[in-house]
């Protein structure tokens, strides 16, 4: 679920993906975020590959793909969490100065061609791409990109709808200036150093909106969004569906689909029939339950992605103070089981702590962070004079949740405990989330996707005491010692990407899980991708993060 600590959605940040995913409406801050370590040659200059220009033209087939989406609020704006089919429309319709395919974890030149990073790493000079079109028939400058960030950064920008999230604001508070040195340069100046600007730029917050649009229509530009992406906004119908239509001046060829369809689908079962019937292309929001009916069916095409999300169970310290405790928490539960029952075997236990298999950083080395030990569960109960402890725990009442805590109640009165298990609405999750007078705030389950595949979107944003999850949430900022957390996860996000900086995060999970233990791993999963059989090109890796590349898609 998109939790943005980066200045994503904050808990909100990642989705969900109504359901896990319009819990993020109200926090665009919990689970997607956005940080990204890059490697030495992408630190110091990004250069475009023109030999890849056009290499997603489309073959003229037509037709029109149907995605199924979690909800519409016919809202489409990159500073504005309203929905996942919200902000995957935004994908289609927009492109950014950077691009991360989820294909490789790496930021690539769009519609920036090429960059320069100061040696002090605080300059970024990005060249733009000379004549790239705006839906409107406006020509990409320097003066789109400042329009763009500027709303991003600034609260009180008068085109900002009321409730913007903002995703980008936390880079926004790191930015000294943004200026445009010509038509097709931009600077952009920090106050200290940040190797995940690459990154965040091509979060779904750093997508470009022509200039004129904005001027135009202000505050109501979701609902007149205007790009340079492969697909031009056609229609919206809040609560049914987004109609997008292909752009034939898109700067890597017109789309081979003619017509992109995003169709509100809520109920699990339809999603599977859907599918079946042909009615619905393909969706991520697939039930779990159903993924080996679907394998065995020829008319659709079940895609093996990367394990991107953790499935997570938040501690509240507050609520449950003594270190022991928390620890027994965590040795109780079966992720064994919970992989098996809640995602149908679709997702592995969290071998790497807090960071998934599919992202940068993760290390097999802390699979002893999430290993199961009712005996030894059962001990620190005791020591800790807590035998018998009730605790309340709270979940959401879609998808793999109520599995999860169900198996989860088991486990804890298995080692001892008492608990009682409250199931929420999805709509209202968010709300009891963030009230830590709550009946049921002791534990929470709960996850975290992530719109850029990096360990700061993860760690970076769920061990920092003074982001959400570490305050608000679970408490973490009110036990000693932690004051340095904040100092050890920047030092590590501004690591190039290598053997330094995963030893870096895995050196910051190991004590944030042994000397605090405030969120307790349950799985790591994805986001189940399904198409029908005769589904083209699709990116199947994005989709499943709730990216939404679709310009070499054919039906």
């Amino acid at each position: 679920m998109p939790d943005q600590s980066q200045g994503t959605p904050a808990l909100h940040p990642a989705v969900p993906q109504v359901s896990r995913r319009t819990v993020l409406r109200g926090a665009s801050v919990l689970g997607v975020g956005a940080g990204f370590g890059l490697t030495p040659l992408l630190a110091a200059c990004g250069v475009a590959d023109d030999g890849s220009e056009k290499s997603g033209g489309g073959s003229g087939k037509g037709g029109t793909l149907t995605l199924a989406i979690d909800s519409t609020s016919a809202v489409n704006d990159p500073a504005f969490y309203t929905t996942l089919g919200d902000w995957m429309a935004v994908d289609c319709i927009c492109r950014g100065l950077t691009f991360i395919s989820f294909e490789s974890n790496e930021p690539t030149p769009d519609l920036a061609k090429s960059w320069k990073i100061s040696d002090d790493q605080l300059t970024y000079t990005f060249t733009l791409r000379d004549g790239v079109k705006f839906h409107d028939g406006t020509t990409l400058s320097s003066a789109d990109v400042l329009a763009t960030l500027n709303r991003q950064f600034d609260p009180e920008n008068k085109t900002l709808p009321k409730g913007a999230s903002r995703p980008l604001a936390s880079l926004g508070n790191n930015v000294a200036s943004l200026t445009a040195e010509d038509d097709l340069t931009v600077k952009l100046v920090l106050k200290a150093p940040d190797r995940t600007v690459l990154a965040q730029l091509s979060d779904i917050g750093g997508r470009v909106i022509s200039k004129a649009a904005l001027d135009k229509y202000g505050s109501g530009i979701g609902k007149h969004l205007v790009g340079t992406g492969p697909f031009k906004f056609a229609s919206a119908t809040s609560g049914q569906s987004i109609t997008l239509e292909a752009f034939d001046d898109f700067r890597l060829g017109r789309p081979p689909i003619d017509r992109l369809v995003l169709r509100q689908v809520q109920d699990p079962s339809a999603i599977v029939s859907s599918l079946l019937s042909g009615d619905v292309s393909a969706t991520q929001f697939t039930p779990y339950s159903a993924v080996e009916q679907l394998k065995s069916d020829p008319s659709v095409t079940v895609h093996d992605t990367k394990e991107g999300f953790d499935a997570i169970l938040m501690i509240d310290a507050r609520r449950v103070p003594e270190l022991k405790v928390r620890k027994a928490i965590n040795l109780a539960i079966d992720r064994k089981a919970i992989v098996q029952q809640a995602f149908f075997g679709v997702g592995s236990e969290p071998d790497g702590y807090a960071i998934p298999p599919a992202q940068n950083g993760y290390d097999t080395g802390l699979a002893d962070l999430s290993t199961k030990n009712l005996a030894q569960a059962k001990k620190l109960l005791k020591e800790a004079g807590a035998v018998g402890r009730e605790l309340g725990l709270m979940a959401a009442s879609d998808s793999w949740h109520p599995k999860a805590a169900q198996i989860v109640k088991q486990n804890l009165e298995d080692a001892g405990f008492k608990v009682k298990t409250t199931s929420v609405d999805p709509a209202s999750y968010f709300s009891r989330l963030s009230d830590g007078k709550d009946d049921y705030h002791d534990l929470m389950i709960w996850e975290r996707n992530s719109y850029v595949p990096d360990p700061n979107n993860m760690v970076g944003s769920m061990a920092n005491p003074a982001g959400l999850y570490g305050s608000t949430i679970t408490g973490l900022d009110t036990l000693d010692g932690v004051d340095t957390m904040a100092e050890d996860l920047l030092e590590a996000k501004n690591l190039p990407v290598g053997k330094k900086r995963t030893a870096a995060y895995s050196k910051i999970q190991r004590r944030w899980a042994e000397e605090y233990m405030v969120i307790a791993m349950l799985a790591c999963s994805t986001n189940l991708v399904v198409s029908g059989a005769d589904v083209k090109g699709i990116n199947t890796a994005a989709l499943g993060n709730h990216r939404c590349f679709m310009e070499k898609a054919s039906v």
